[in-house]
């Protein structure tokens, strides 16, 4: 019988499974004796082997994260891995090596309180930072530091696969501590034989978004702290087995582009909703109510009291937009602001749209602007 409740012996990947959960808590390669051979491991990881996590909740989220960090003043920081990375190597696991797994997104991920502890061993020991900058930055056991470091999570769906690791002395690991033994096992020598090892990693090119944020009322200095998370996740590496090269992140150029250019997005959004507000309350100060306060700011947003080619094309579809609105005194305050339009582009049309000059009575103003200014003054 395998080891697990009665109603998940039957259970099978779905499709958008949850690969974390599967991974541990389905495990399914026990013999009779509740043993694990090495070939059941390899086994078990490759049931996760390829890619995992779901592109739109993924994006979801770091947006979110995004918006959150704006919220604080914080900064993000958008890297992808140059090789292998590996996290939650010592979480328990019936193959040997556990891993970290998203509790939601069902993918690796790095918390916050890792990513902090990286950026603290590069400032102590490559930056050669005080002890009070030190304790500034990441805090001390009487107090928090002034930093917040997010979760870093992978921004697109990621490639897992299975890797090896071949310890010679693997006894003298586990027992040399102990007296030598006689027959040596428990020495480190050129005698013992490569123990193959299993264990899942995440392939290299994984898009991971990394955020920190700073306490209110610090005056730390974020452009600083990034350089520092950059520089740690370059040289350092981040994760499990870094001294073996490990979990080093490079810059993700196109995952950059792609956030200024959302980040520009959200502020031309903002800068057209504040202007909005401005031309509302402009509006409102002459007056104005209504479909009067939208035509108003439609004519200062498209430009058209200063381009009389823009005024010209658009004025058709502002003047049926008015003519189609059902209250008469809406229609009426709307048709002096076209009338002065009128004017404004063509001095003197709205008094006499017809008129002429010179012996032949030729018209002062072109047949377009003529039935505009007709067409307006005809509203009631």
């Amino acid at each position: 019988m395998l080891p697990l409740h009665c109603e998940a012996k039957g259970a099978q990947k779905g499709k958008g499974f949850h690969a974390g959960l599967w991974y541990d808590r389905f495990f399914n390669q026990y013999d009779h004796d509740c043993k694990v051979g090495d070939d059941s491991k390899i086994n078990w990881i490759k049931t996760v082997a390829g890619e995992t996590g779901d592109t739109e909740k993924l994006q979801a989220f770091a947006e979110r994260q995004q918006v959150l960090l704006e919220a604080c003043g914080g900064q993000s920081l958008a890297m992808s891995t140059d090789w292998h990375f590996v996290t939650g190597m010592g979480n328990n696991h019936p193959v040997e090596n556990g891993f970290a797994w998203h509790h939601t997104l069902g993918v690796p991920y790095l918390t916050g309180a890792a990513v902090k502890g990286m950026v603290r061993a590069w400032c102590e020991v490559w930056e050669g930072f005080n002890e009070e900058k030190i304790k500034q930055w990441f805090g001390d056991t009487e107090q928090s530091g002034e930093l917040i470091f997010f979760d870093a999570a992978p921004t697109a769906p990621v490639k897992l696969k299975a890797d090896i690791m071949t310890p010679h002395y693997k006894d003298w690991y586990a027992k040399g501590d102990d007296a030598p033994m006689r027959d040596g096992s428990n020495v480190p020598a050129d005698w013992h034989d490569p123990v193959p090892v299993p264990f899942l990693v995440v392939d290299k090119g994984a898009a991971f978004q990394f955020g920190v944020a700073k306490r209110v009322g610090s005056d730390i200095d974020l452009s600083e702290v990034v350089e520092a998370l950059s520089a740690a996740l370059q040289w350092l590496g981040a994760g499990a087995k870094t001294a073996a090269g490990y979990g080093r992140f490079g810059e993700d150029q196109q995952a950059k582009a792609k956030r200024e250019k959302q980040m520009r997005e959200r502020e031309l959004v903002a800068q057209q909703e504040e202007e909005q507000r401005r031309l509302t309350a402009q509006a409102e100060a002459q007056g104005l109510t209504g479909l009067a306060i939208e035509l108003t700011t439609l004519v200062e947003q498209k430009g058209l009291k200063h381009d009389k080619s823009s005024w010209v094309r658009e004025a058709p579809a502002l003047i049926e937009q008015v003519l189609a609105h059902g209250d008469a005194e809406e229609r009426l305050a709307c048709k002096k602001i076209l009338l002065e339009l009128c004017d404004q582009h063509d001095a003197g049309i709205t008094s006499n749209p017809d008129k002429t000059k010179g012996k032949k009575n030729k018209p002062v103003y072109k047949s377009g602007v003529i039935q505009i200014a007709k067409t307006v003054l005809g509203m009631k």
